[in-house]
């Protein structure tokens, strides 16, 4: 697809299905940030605020920003505290070299190609060198995608315009200077990680649902999920 969402369907109602955060990956993002000592971080297309109010709780300084008035009132509201800009991805409201780490979930498949490649030459730019960059998105190589076709969840939403694979992606990441690629990470067992699997995921037991987890996100099975997560540096 090449024609960008349109901003109305950013409405109340989308974010109220929005308004959540995944423990299990605000966790993980704590332990990416604790590991390579980043203070900084800038939450794109932070919706409601939730993560960085889980960033800014963890001691970290954290800015979010969002396109839309509606999410930026809200996460203003729960960051007392903190910054949040009404900002575009293809235009972050920062200084060159100022920021440890970047992440935006579920945010560059709403950018047409052309809005990605500025997003993208953005986080660049504000970036310090050997900065880092988190992204979620779905994955076009899953088999779901084939199995589910038209149903596939990525399909359902009209704000979604631009589909990678990871290693596409990765590819377009490194044209603009990233490199360093990871797609496998540490991860904790939470509820809300039930949404990966079907139904009948949510009556195992703890214990093989934490097995299942570690497979699923810390091993080369990670590539077989409905979304993908992607870490990278930017070259020094």
């Amino acid at each position: 697809m090449n024609k960008s969402a349109d901003l109305r369907f950013y409405d109340k109602k989308y974010f109220e299905g929005h308004d959540l955060l995944s423990l299990y990956l605000a966790k993980s993002l704590k332990i990416i940030m604790r590991k390579n000592n980043l203070k900084t971080v800038l939450d794109v297309g932070c919706a409601t605020g939730r993560l960085v109010k889980f960033f800014n709780d963890n001691n970290f300084q954290a800015y979010g920003c969002d396109i839309a008035d509606v999410a930026v009132r809200g996460a203003r509201e729960i960051n007392k505290n903190g910054v949040i800009f009404k900002a575009s991805a293809t235009k972050l409201p920062f200084k060159k070299n100022s920021l440890d780490f970047i992440c935006a979930i579920s945010i560059i498949e709403h950018l047409t190609p052309k809005e990605a490649e500025k997003f993208i030459k953005e986080t660049i730019r504000v970036l310090k060198p050997g900065g880092l960059i988190f992204l979620i998105t779905p994955n076009f190589a899953t088999p779901l995608r084939l199995i589910h076709r038209q149903n596939w969840f990525a399909y359902k939403d009209p704000t979604h315009v631009n589909f990678y694979t990871p290693w596409s992606l990765a590819r377009f990441l490194n044209k603009f200077g990233f490199g360093n690629f990871k797609f496998t990470f540490k991860a904790f067992y939470h509820s809300s990680f039930d949404e990966e699997f079907p139904t009948f995921f949510a009556i195992l037991p703890k214990k093989i649902k934490i097995f299942l987890i570690f497979f699923l996100i810390s091993s080369p099975l990670t590539f077989i999920r409905n979304s993908f997560w992607l870490l990278a540096k930017k070259n020094d």
